[in-house]
């Protein structure tokens, strides 16, 4: 079989992009989220497909990369239809990746699956090791949409200095680059929880496909264990019920110690998402 690679960048035409819809099929929403769908047409979106059509011009299989803070620091997944499995169409579609990204003088990459004992074995066949796991959680709307009175949500209004000293005490200064993405991305919202007049809160609220993303959420640690975090989540997700959207999804390290505090929100556990790397790009 006579198989074209070709690498588009984003956002992608409408008749690749009609495709790469067609190919997925009914593949679960969750299953989508790697490939990075709500970005394909996106204006400013950064990254680009690799695409593999038969001489019949049948999309058959791709692989879609996203910079998605802006800093040439690339994810990526792939999918192929089942029937051209054995074709090693995957390894294809993995080295138009690693020529892709050299070609953009990426700085990094990261390859996202959900986690399945096949793709294990795909990943370690193209010399990539697992470097970590993380746990997609998903909640229903909530139409309850009552706080303490002395908690209130606001939109960031400009609060730069109070938001990067209250996402490094949760973190560390490595999460600047991405608080300075979220503020200049239009399709990000930075949301916080203040006690008075006191910063103790925040969320970066993504919408894609009906469904409500919470990113970086931290709270204060001197403020945690106090139930703010389980009244943040409960107002997410009364925003989400508000816009009539189907979910609240959000994603965390398997490690991660405030998992309970996210089941204890009414949060589920949906799949578990692998990530891979490799030294060298």
């Amino acid at each position: 079989m006579d198989l074209s690679l070709s690498i588009v960048s984003f956002p992608l035409d409408e008749q690749t992009a009609d495709d790469m819809e067609q190919l997925l099929g009914d593949l679960p929403a969750e299953h989508r989220t790697v490939l990075h769908p709500s970005l394909w047409r996106t204006a400013d979106s950064r990254g680009f497909a690799v695409i593999a059509y038969t001489e019949r011009e049948e999309l058959i299989g791709f692989a879609a990369a996203a910079d998605l803070v802006g800093l040439h620091h690339y994810e990526w997944s792939l999918f192929v239809h089942p029937d051209y499995r054995r074709l090693s169409l995957g390894t294809a579609l993995a080295d138009g990746v690693s020529h892709a990204l050299a070609q953009r003088q990426a700085e990094s990459e990261l390859v996202a699956f959900v986690d399945e004992v096949d793709i294990a074995a795909f990943m370690e066949s193209i010399g990539y090791r697992p470097d970590f796991n993380e746990i997609l959680l998903s909640a229903e709307p909530l139409p309850d949409d009552s706080l303490p009175e002395d908690l209130a949500v606001v939109p960031y209004a400009g609060q730069a200095v109070q938001l990067a000293e209250l996402l490094t005490a949760a973190f560390d200064d490595s999460v600047l680059p991405i608080m300075e993405h979220n503020m200049i991305d239009p399709e990000r919202e930075i949301w916080l929880l203040q006690k008075g007049q006191q910063l103790i809160g925040t969320a970066t609220l993504v919408t894609e496909e009906k469904s409500l993303w919470v990113t970086a959420f931290a709270i204060h640690p001197e403020q945690q264990g106090q139930g703010y975090g389980k009244q943040f989540l409960k107002w997410s997700r009364n925003l989400a019920f508000q816009r009539r959207l189907k979910r609240v999804l959000l994603d965390v390290e398997t490690n991660n110690q405030a998992l309970h505090v996210y089941e204890g929100s009414g949060f589920r556990q949906v799949q578990t998402i692998s990530y891979w790397k490799r030294g060298t790009l």
